[in-house]
């Protein structure tokens, strides 16, 4: 069965109005999307859909976590992600649509409309460009110690490389000759 079927919306016979509509996003859902940058995940999502003549104005809301790897340690995590977005869906020619990220023009005999690829997108950009959380709370810490301990520098460490390295002596050398 193809994952993104049960995110086809029929349009024909619904009647005008708010619809919700309850999804499980899971890794069968991020696997049919090709070159995808999550495979896995589990998140619910709830799309409640304004229905007019002309217009349908869709709410999204979703929260979850996907699999991905933590920037700080490199291990596999659990990141959380949440958020809402809204998209307006208008009737009329795509064609001659002006373009604009968040209204979408369909053509008015649509009799069916899959919001999958919506669904997808507002969840990858939910995601933090930086791939950390604060993962303390966690009973058993997800954290890699041993490459933690390999990132960290003590602070002895530190200044005796700062103090001991002729490179930056001769730059720091350099640095009060110029600014004399």
């Amino acid at each position: 069965m193809d994952p993104l079927l049960p995110y086809i919306i029929p349009l024909k016979g619904m009647g005008e109005g708010k619809h919700q509509f309850d999804f499980d996003v899971d890794a069968d859902f991020f696997g049919a999307f090709e070159g995808t940058l999550v495979e896995e995940g589990q998140l619910d999502v709830q799309v409640i859909m304004d229905k007019s003549a002309t217009l349908l104005v869709l709410d999204f809301s979703f929260s979850g976590h996907v699999q991905t790897t933590c920037d700080r340690c490199l291990t596999s995590i659990a990141l959380p992600v949440a958020g809402e977005n809204r998209l307006l869906v208008k009737y009329g020619d795509p064609e001659d649509a002006p373009i604009d990220e968040d209204v979408v023009f369909i053509p008015l005999e649509t009799s069916k409309w899959s919001i999958a690829q919506f669904v997808y997108e507002y969840i990858l950009l939910a995601m933090p460009l930086i791939k950390v959380y604060d993962c303390k709370a966690e009973a058993e810490l997800p954290c890699d110690q041993e490459m933690l301990d390999r990132l960290a520098l003590a602070p002895d460490e530190a200044e005796e490389e700062q103090t001991n390295n002729p490179l930056w002596d001769a730059l720091r050398d350099w640095d009060k000759e110029e600014n004399n």
